[in-house]
């Protein structure tokens, strides 16, 4: 679960949750003080990843402060050897020139992926996971073309609000590929002590 930097003093966290500022979020006047909070708390042993954030060219927020405040959680992760969850709309191109340009290790996970598969092939090189969730119910979407040969041992899967539960999403994974549920939440369960170093 996500929790928004303006969520860290609500009652009912979840015991493990990533901290972040949003693109949506990134207003021009108080996203720094918003990224100070992300900073204080992402160095607790409960947040295990930093984002949700990113960069979204759909929403009306100046994309060059969405790009200062997407660097400022690159340094936080880096600085504490933690994921980053990427909201990425739109702005691909830019995200891998970042990964490609910088001197980065940790890893970035690009929640709800929905792009074509040359560019899931470059993440999945940079050390990027690949997170699926609903679109693999359409059979038309990049995400289910790329998922069908995708290498499981880079992805991840999610429900956020889509309305679908997380075993139904391992099912229509696992019946795209072929294989047992239990043998892919094995696989995936690899994948977050990979990338979680849990």
């Amino acid at each position: 679960m996500n929790i928004f930097p303006d969520d860290l003093d609500k009652l009912g966290l979840p015991v493990y949750f990533s901290v972040g500022l949003h693109p949506w979020n990134v207003q021009g006047t108080t996203w720094e003080k918003q990224v100070e909070k992300v900073k204080t708390a992402a160095g607790k042993t409960c947040v295990l990843a930093i984002g949700e954030t990113g960069l979204d060219k759909t929403v009306n927020n100046p994309f060059e402060i969405q790009q200062q405040a997407f660097a400022a959680h690159i340094s936080i992760a880096e600085s504490l050897k933690k994921p980053i969850v990427i909201h990425c709309v739109r702005s691909y191109s830019e995200m891998l020139a970042i990964r490609k340009k910088s001197d980065l290790s940790v890893p970035w996970i690009f929640h709800w992926f929905n792009a074509d598969e040359q560019i899931a092939a470059e993440l999945v090189r940079k050390n990027c996971f690949l997170s699926f969730g609903h679109m693999l119910f359409n059979e038309q979407s990049k995400a289910f073309r790329v998922f069908k040969t995708a290498d499981l041992r880079q992805v991840f899967f999610e429900t956020d609000d889509a309305g679908c539960t997380i075993r139904e999403v391992y099912a229509q994974a696992a019946g795209i590929r072929k294989m047992q549920v239990d043998d892919l939440r094995t696989r995936i369960m690899d994948n977050f002590a990979s990338c979680f170093h849990q």
